[in-house]
């Protein structure tokens, strides 16, 4: 097994349950459904057959499953695989989603929350292998943290400190890593940047250590500042989504 993915089941077995205390509680789902899922989810998700890779606990199941997707999961953590059957009774498949038992074609949509810029070696392997699962007109939604901004230098010194991350773990740059595998056979179908106040404080809490129950009382203010941040072009917005659609051959 790749020593990066050997790495990444470690970290996320021992993380398992305080990654699905933080990001299930109702805060972060709400900074998400305003700031991250409101720009990246503009089709009707009704009856789509959805794999929500890399899924942890399954902190984005439930809001597919309120869109009436027909979700399953599949993450490398033992640990999280279990959190996630135990929370939704779906199914969820222990693996890497760079190499997966699925059939060609099998899914309309795969969703990746936070999870490339783990797996960054072995980022090739993984675009091919969604190429490779999705239907003909499926679409990749995708969200992740932005290389290309001043604050990706202090990102970066956070990474280098912080025990928890590896030493080939960093934020992408969309347009110079990852907009070159559109030519695996895909075409972008949306793209979009934000992220600033509340993203740090709130929807990242974990990463900064701030207790969860911190984040009732700082969320008010911080939303506010979101909202107004992203309106100023100059401060910097902290992560990307993006929709690719595979095409029709």
């Amino acid at each position: 097994m790749n020593k990066s993915i050997i790495d990444q089941k470690k970290r996320y077995d021992t993380e398992a349950t305080k990654h699905a205390e933080h990001y299930n509680d109702k805060y972060t789902q709400m900074y998400r459904d305003e700031f991250i899922r409101s720009k990246l989810f503009k089709e009707n998700l009704k009856g789509m057959y959805i794999l929500d890779a890399m899924c942890a606990s399954g902190i984005e199941t439930g809001y597919l499953l309120k869109k009436g997707a027909n979700v399953v999961g599949i993450d490398i953590s033992k640990k999280n695989v279990e959190e996630y059957v135990k929370r939704w009774g779906n199914k969820c498949f222990l693996g890497s989603i760079h190499k997966t038992n699925f059939s060609n074609n099998k899914f309309d949509a795969i969703y990746i929350c936070g999870g490339l810029h783990h797996v960054l070696p072995l980022l090739n392997e993984t675009i091919s292998e969604i190429h490779r699962i999705l239907k003909p007109g499926g679409l990749f939604y995708f969200v992740e943290p932005n290389k290309d901004t001043w604050v990706n230098k202090i990102r970066k010194l956070w990474y280098s400190i912080d025990s928890k991350f590896m030493d080939d773990e960093e934020a992408i740059s969309y347009h110079k890593t990852l907009k070159p595998f559109l030519s695996k056979g895909f075409n972008e179908k949306s793209l979009n940047f934000g992220g600033n106040f509340a993203y740090i404080i709130v929807a990242q809490s974990l990463t900064l250590r701030i207790p969860k129950k911190y984040k009732k009382y700082l969320k008010p203010t911080a939303f506010f500042l979101e909202r107004i941040f992203s309106k100023l072009p100059f401060v910097p917005k902290l992560f990307f989504t993006a929709v690719w659609k595979k095409n029709i051959e």
